[in-house]
């Protein structure tokens, strides 16, 4: 794995022309930043000038051109405990090189002057520092330490060596590993990513040398060490199922890479990921998420105040079919488990009953969803903006059958299915159980070439009445085609939108409020909340209407081509 920002310079000076950079030194942001900031320098850093004698400003001054992490396999055995890949960081100074020197120089004098256990070593006649970490060892139920807890102990210290190479600052946990990237960096023959074919053709594909940032991860290598593990770890689990059976029946073994890139440009930023699966290696969940190259822009019945909205084209009886067949030949213990538990529902009521045929024998290839701003600031309404999801089906009357059918399955055996009709449509409403403990409303609607069910009643009242109304659609929103241009445009089968501004506000204003973290993400525990609260004052955060010019709306798509599986993402420069 690799993760590199190619040009620190360039990609900082993009960060600070990008909206976001922007927003974070407005002057209305003051008060924030400097707080944050001051954490960021005392929580990151402050070990580092205390223990190194390192000025933060005098190391961040040193970030000025590729700036690389990579894990490197080099002996790596999983199956040995005290085993670990290397880990290598590389900074290149470029004109800075003699304030890296005397930095260096400090750092090994600091060393002394604490008593650290360092030694020295020599790599391509390059002088290396090799700093000797040990942790404490867990003391016995009686405080003391025996022989074999002592010899244990020896696997608790790991090293860190660190030099300088032309103009690069390198540091690596492993002077074995570190050994190929010294030889590289002195013109020496080894070799390198670069001649990995996979690395290769994703970095075309990418443009990694013009990207703001990169990551790279061969997955083909990660698979391998994952399988040579220990067997007597791989045996068999629940319903006969093992980890490497499950790896290779949901087709992972079959993802070759795995890359991420961003890039800043004068329209907004621009962000691609790619999975690389070879076409006779798409089986499992690559073959299952097949999405058609249909029309994918948002329908006219999606009104233009929706926050949020995502459409996918893909086939829900193949779907479901494959998924079923993936299962059995992963286990056929949980695949004929599945099969009966399925063949059962609504027999209880109707002996002739077919739920599989009534439900998923109805699926189409439409899957429509959007979402609109919270109703109000409080927890429960941050926690369930309004929104609705559209299943496209072939018989919408049939499949709400079917569903009505599995209320029986809840508490109550369904006798809270509630019925009404609205504007000639029925409508049935369930309470359900929801991740805090309470329960939320289920509002479910069959209506032409979808079964509609929404969290609102007000937001499923006007998407059946949307017919009747000419307020304008989504699709018709200043902007929206200009940018669904950037990631290849509405036909690719899965089409994304986020309206950024709108969705910030609420998010925005209510930490402002005082409200705290914890409202918005109610399943964060309480020390998560607290060590969020030490390191930012989102009390100090500027009226939203401040700083609303630096949002605009984001777009995303998700297609498959000859490579494996791309995402793209477009972030446009606010109006």
């Amino acid at each position: 794995m690799v993760a590199s920002v190619p040009d620190w310079t360039s990609a900082e000076a993009g960060m600070r022309s990008a909206p976001i950079g922007q927003m974070w030194a407005d002057p209305v942001m003051r008060p924030f930043r400097d707080k944050a900031e001051k954490q960021i320098r005392e929580q990151l850093f402050g070990s580092m000038e205390k223990d190194l004698g390192i000025k933060t400003e005098e190391f961040l001054s040193l970030l000025r051109g590729q700036v690389s992490f990579a894990a490197i396999r080099g002996d790596w055995k999983p199956s040995e405990p005290a085993s670990n890949p290397t880990f290598v960081l590389l900074i290149d100074a470029k004109d800075k090189s003699d304030q890296l020197k005397t930095l260096l120089q400090t750092v090994r004098q600091k060393m002394v002057e604490l008593k650290r256990t360092t030694k020295a070593t020599r790599i391509r006649d390059i002088d290396f520092t090799t700093l000797v970490i040990e942790t404490p060892s867990e003391p016995t139920g009686n405080g003391k330490k025996d022989d074999d807890e002592k010899a244990e102990a020896k696997a608790d210290r790991f090293e860190l060596t660190f030099g300088q190479v032309d103009s690069a600052l390198v540091v690596s946990t492993s002077t074995a590993g570190l050994e190929p990237v010294v030889a590289r960096l002195t013109g020496g023959t080894v070799p390198v990513l670069a001649d990995n074919a996979d690395f290769t053709a994703t970095e075309s594909w990418g443009g990694f040398r013009d990207a703001s940032a990169y990551v790279f991860l061969q997955t083909t290598g990660l698979l391998d060490i994952m399988k040579s593990g220990d067997s007597k770890d791989s045996g068999e689990g629940l319903f006969g199922l093992n980890p490497e059976q499950a790896i290779t029946g949901m087709g992972i073994d079959g993802i070759r890479s795995a890359a991420w890139m961003y890039r800043h440009t004068s329209s907004g930023m621009t962000s691609r990921t790619l999975f690389t699966i070879p076409e006779s290696k798409r089986v499992g969940l690559a073959k299952l998420l097949r999405f058609e190259p249909k029309e994918s822009a948002p329908p006219a019945f999606v009104p233009a105040d929706a926050v949020s909205f995502q459409r996918m084209r893909l086939d829900g009886q193949q779907l479901w079919s494959g998924l079923e067949s993936m299962v059995q030949k992963m286990s056929p213990q949980l695949g004929g488990l599945l099969s009966m538990s399925i063949g059962a529902l609504g027999k209880d009521k109707d002996p002739k009953f077919d739920f599989r045929q009534m439900f998923f024998g109805n699926l189409g290839d439409d899957y429509v969803s959007f979402e609109k701003v919270p109703r109000s600031r409080s927890a429960t309404d941050l926690a369930n903006p309004p929104s609705i999801t559209l299943v496209g089906a072939v018989r919408p009357d049939d499949m709400v059958t079917a569903i009505k059918a599995l209320s029986s399955l809840l508490p109550g055996g369904g006798d809270d299915l509630k019925e009404r009709e609205f504007n000639g449509k029925k409508i049935w409403s369930m309470t359900l159980p929801n991740a805090e403990g309470g329960q939320r409303m289920l509002e479910i609607a069959s209506t032409p070439g979808y079964v509609a069910f929404a969290n609102d009643r007000a937001i499923l009242e006007e998407y059946l009445r949307s017919a009747d109304t000419s307020a304008r659609p989504l699709k018709d929103q200043p902007g929206l085609a200009e940018a669904a241009q950037q990631v290849g445009g509405f036909t690719k089968g899965v089409f994304g939108y986020d309206n950024q501004r709108e969705s910030a506000q609420t998010t925005w204003e209510t930490l402002r409020s005082g409200s705290g973290i914890n409202d918005l993400v109610p399943t964060m525990g309480k020390e998560a909340v607290s060590t969020a609260d030490n390191w930012v004052d989102f009390k100090l955060l500027p009226p939203f209407d401040q700083v609303s010019k630096y949002f605009g709306i984001a777009v995303s798509t998700a297609f498959w081509d000859g490579t494996g599986l791309q995402m793209q993402s477009f972030y446009t420069q606010p109006r």
